[in-house]
Formats: structure tokens, sequence, C-alpha cells
């Protein structure tokens, strides 16, 4: 015999007890971590729709700022299209009431702004009206 062999022998004959207690201590942790993942999910998940919300906000005021735009150039293109019809009609005027605004016509070496020296043009301050 040796000193071995006079030693006691432990037997353990409990193996599948302890394996229960390590299988339920993995599980205790494994349920933990995953509460702490779902913890962060929710986070997530909170600033996730915080940050949806805030770039709906910007792009709603973006595409009121362009309706009002495009209010606006309608409304500008309607006064045009008024404008140029309005223009585009026909006014007659009689030639006598254009002689009569006008006065009779004037020779041009009678005229208001000739001048007897073509060399020299008076400045427009010292024009008559």
């Amino acid at each position: 015999m040796t000193l071995t062999g006079l030693l006691p022998v432990r037997r353990t004959r409990h193996r599948a007890v302890d394996e229960v207690g390590r299988l339920k201590f993995l599980l205790f942790g494994a349920n933990l971590c995953i509460r702490g993942m779902r913890v962060q999910l929710d986070d997530q998940a909170c600033e996730h729709a915080e940050t949806v919300a805030r770039i709906d906000a910007r792009h709603a005021e973006t595409v009121a700022g362009l309706e009002r735009q495009v209010a606006d150039l309608e409304h500008r293109l309607g006064i045009a299209c008024q404008a140029s019809a309005a223009a585009d009609q026909t006014q007659e005027i009689d030639p006598e009431v254009v002689k009569r605004m006008t006065g009779p016509p004037v020779p041009l070496h009678q005229a208001p702004f000739a001048v007897t020296d073509p060399g020299h043009v008076r400045p427009a301050w010292a024009r008559t009206p």
C-alpha cells in the first residue's frame, strides 16, 4: 500500500446537485444580463423616438416654409398675369387728345433743349424744364 491509499477517499455522490447549483447560478447571471440589455434597448428606443420626432418636426417646418413660398409665388404669378393681360389690351387714344396734351409741334432749333453751339451741351442742372 501507498500513502495515498491510506488517506480516506472522499467520494462525492452528489455531483448532480453541484451541477444543478452551477446551472442555476449561470441562469441567474444570464437573466441579469438579459434584463440589463432590455433596459438599454428601452433607453435606445426612447432616444430613437425623440430623434425621429425632432426630425419630423424639422421636416414639417421645412414643408410649411416651402408651402408658404409656393403660395407667395402663385400670388405673384397671378398678379403678373393680370398686369400682362392689362398691358396687352389696346388702348385707343384720340389724336386730338394727344395734340392737346403735347401742344403744337415745335421746330428743332426752337426746342427748349436745343443749343446754338453743337460742341457744348449744357449740364442737366442748367437746363430749363
